[in-house]
């Protein structure tokens, strides 16, 4: 999952901006590769093997990180080392809790922001989606759908809040595909979420919202706890 944040500070010097890219790139991979639980919860994360596998130097490398932490992807602990944030049943329910809301008002803004082209695009994932059958990507087909809502917001706090928040969410599925041989969860119809944003119809489609996050928050709770956690 590639992050569009920008680097803060209103005036740097090439040096800077060269180091803010390069951040940036380890940031994305690592993201990424967290998200998608390539580097599975509890894993350790070793700065000289990061290096070494993204090309990079030490300083980006540890800018990353601490992004990351900030992100509650990965956690720090002296002298020990960093590692992967683990998944529980707690960190989801919080989670759950904070998309209700953050999720329902980009709903909400990209019904009356989102223009008519944004929201075509929109209703053609959620058609693309509906007739997916693979799990992998159904999944990246949700990631696109809430970034496309999270941009017609017009809302760039909003934006990067949410997609904290979505990416941590996202990361609790990918680890459930990994975990879970033969997942027992409905697939995901957007349908009716992405024709209510196109018409405008505010509350349709922040209901319609507001079950989709209840519906696969549930799904991610009922495989969790069977899983033991």
């Amino acid at each position: 999952m590639l992050s569009e944040y920008v680097g803060q500070g209103a005036l740097v010097g090439v040096d800077q901006t060269g180091n803010a890219l390069l951040s940036e790139s380890a940031y994305a991979h690592l993201c990424s590769r967290l998200v998608r639980a390539e580097i599975m919860p509890g894993d350790r994360l070793v700065e000289n093997e990061l290096r070494a596998d993204l090309g990079l130097g030490l300083s980006p490398v540890r800018e990353a990180i601490r992004r990351l932490e900030f992100e509650k992807l990965v956690v720090i602990y002296p002298r020990s080392g960093t590692y992967a944030t683990e998944i529980a049943l707690k960190g989801s329910r919080s989670v759950m809790e904070l998309r209700l809301e953050l999720e329902s008002l980009a709903t909400t803004l990209a019904c009356s922001r989102g223009s008519k082209a944004e929201k075509e695009k929109l209703v053609a994932l959620a058609e693309e989606q509906a007739r997916t059958s693979d799990l992998q990507r159904c999944i990246d087909l949700d990631a696109a759908f809430h970034q496309s809502l999270y941009r017609m917001s017009r809302n760039e706090y909003l934006m990067a809040t949410a997609r904290i928040y979505f990416n941590l969410a996202l990361r609790q599925w990918y680890f459930c595909s990994k975990v879970v041989t033969t997942p027992d969860w409905t697939g995901v119809d957007h349908r009716p979420l992405a024709a209510a944003v196109a018409a405008d119809d505010v509350a349709t489609a922040t209901d319609q919202m507001r079950e989709h996050v209840r519906h696969d928050s549930q799904q991610v709770f009922e495989i969790l706890t069977n899983y033991g956690l």
